[in-house]
């Protein structure tokens, strides 16, 4: 079975994170209250329907518990109804609700309400470009936790076709 999303909040972060998991084969519901946006999701999502996402009586035939994830991913301009869609999504029983902060104050606020997770897309996108800039050939950075830290680098055209005892990479 395939899963489902609910993505609520369709600028530029919603728009791609809706684009990228129906991409990936999910079921995505997008929802936003602007109607041009809304059109634009439709041709690529499961489902697309304009609302205003924090009236609750809107909101309930969704069905959030149904969906594997639910996003709320407004923005700056929409703090406030943030922190109520995302309350209203957890009230409603979902599984697994992924909320976006803008600031600190705010994602406290989204925990407060029940976000399970809570992601700053300009802070986290910021940090591994900063890496990039001070670090040459470094393509990304995953990290694992506090201590542990995956770098992708590019290959030095010195190492191609070296096997790893003829680097002798700690010496």
């Amino acid at each position: 079975m395939r899963k489902q999303a609910i993505v609520v909040g369709l600028g530029q972060f919603g728009m791609a994170l809706a684009q990228s998991l129906a991409a990936r084969g999910v079921d995505v519901m997008a929802i936003d209250s602007k109607e041009e946006r809304v059109r634009t999701a439709a041709t690529f999502t499961a489902d697309a329907i304009c609302f205003d996402a924090t009236d609750e009586v809107a909101l309930s035939p969704t069905s959030p518990q149904r969906r594997d994830v639910c996003v709320c991913a407004l923005g700056d301009e929409a703090r406030e109804s943030s922190i109520i869609v995302t309350a209203l999504l957890r009230q409603m029983g979902a599984r697994l609700v992924v909320a976006r902060a803008t600031d600190p104050l705010h994602e406290r606020i989204l925990r407060l309400v029940g976000a399970h997770q809570v992601v700053n897309p300009e802070r986290a996108f910021g940090e591994r470009l900063s890496t990039r800039l001070l670090h040459t050939g470094v393509i990304d950075e995953v990290s694992l936790g506090d201590d542990l830290l995956i770098t992708e680098f590019e290959v030095p055209a010195s190492c191609v076709g070296k096997d790893l005892a003829t680097l002798a990479l700690p010496r």
